[in-house]
Parts: structure tokens; C-alpha cells; sequence
């Protein structure tokens, strides 16, 4: 089945979070059981605008604050205590994806100020994709302005602030994409 049609196959939100819906949805579902009720927590987040397939799964300690458009694709799991977020940016998780536990996925930060009382600047916020079967693995972070390639793996702590290619391994912390995938099983 084409990615095409397995996005179609589901209602879309075709709307930017709402966060007044979000902060209440996200009250109730930490009352259920964390790898329980997936449709209830679906149906909780749609009403709230997040545009999710009906095969996603998310633990109930999953924390999004987000006024932009947020996507999540089909047969995705989204683990323990992940944070997505960050401003009015679009963050688009694909289909077939593993989001580890204890994950930042943050598409919000500031400019530098060289001058005034704080150095925290302007607020910013730029789009995050992440394809379709891609594992990021437990305590990672990524940053706005990234897009995480088909099939790509990143490894445990690693903070990504580029881009990585299709099919590639990133990890440490910036994730450095040293090798492709089919070359480290060759090796």
C-alpha cells in the first residue's frame, strides 16, 4: 500500500493544534492506562486538532504543546514521556515510525540577543519532518529546521540539529551521520 493512500484512508484535521483542546485532552489521557485505550487517545487528539491515523499508538504520558499543524502517521508508536512541540510550525511524524521514550521533538527557540536583559531573543519556530520508518531512539532530542530521512536511525541521547539522509545512522550529541546503514551491516 502507497504512503499516498495510507495517509488518505484517514480523516485529517486539515487544522493547527488547538491548545486549550490540547491542555484538556492531554488532563484525561494520563488518566488511562499508558499503553491502553490507543483509540480513546486518538479520538481525544483529533478532536484537538492533531492530524493522526487511526493505527497510531502513543503512551498516555506523551506531552504535546503545539499551535502549529502536528501529523502523525500510520502503525506509529510514540513511547514514554515524549515532548512534542514548540510554536506554530508543522511537525510531521510519518508512517511505520518509533519514537523511543523520553524524546524532545522541539520545533520552537530564540534568537541570539546581543543586547537587552536576557540573551534568549525573538521566539522562532521551524518545521520538523521525520519519514516514514524511522527509529529515534530513548532521550533524544530534535530541533526545529530538521528533516530525519526514510528508514533512519538515531541512536540513544542524540541531539539532532541537521539534517540526516535516508537510510543513515545518526547519534551523539549533535548527531554526526557517519556511515549509511547498508554499509555498517556490511562491516
Amino acid at each position: 500500500m502507497s504512503d499516498a493512500r495510507k495517509r488518505s484512508e484517514f480523516p485529517s484535521s486539515k487544522q493547527n493544534c488547538i491548545p486549550a483542546r490540547l491542555w484538556l485532552t492531554q488532563l484525561l489521557i494520563r488518566l488511562l492506562p499508558s499503553t491502553r485505550f490507543y483509540r480513546l487517545k486518538r479520538e481525544l487528539l483529533f478532536w484537538s486538532g492533531v492530524d493522526i491515523h487511526p493505527t497510531a499508538r502513543l503512551c498516555s504520558t506523551v506531552r504535546i504543546v503545539s499551535s502549529g499543524r502536528l501529523s502523525i502517521g500510520a502503525d506509529t508508536f510514540i513511547g514514554h514521556e515524549v515532548l512534542i512541540g514548540g510554536g506554530d510550525a508543522p511537525i510531521a511524524i510519518g508512517n511505520s515510525c518509533n519514537i523511543g521514550p523520553r524524546t524532545m521533538i522541539v520545533s520552537g527557540g530564540h534568537e541570539i540577543a546581543l543586547e537587552g536583559p536576557r540573551i534568549a531573543g525573538t521566539g522562532f519556530s521551524k518545521a520538523i519532518t521525520i519519514e516514514d520508518g524511522t527509529w529515534v531512539s530513548a532521550g533524544c532530542m530534535v530541533l526545529g529546521g530538521v528533516t530525519i530521512g526514510r528508514r533512519s536511525l538515531i541512536g540513544p541521547g542524540s541531539g539532532v540539529v541537521r539534517d540526516v539522509p535516508e537510510g543513515w545512522v545518526g547519534y551523539c550529541s549533535p548527531a554526526k551521520t557517519p556511515k549509511a546503514i547498508r554499509e555498517e551491516q556490511a562491516g
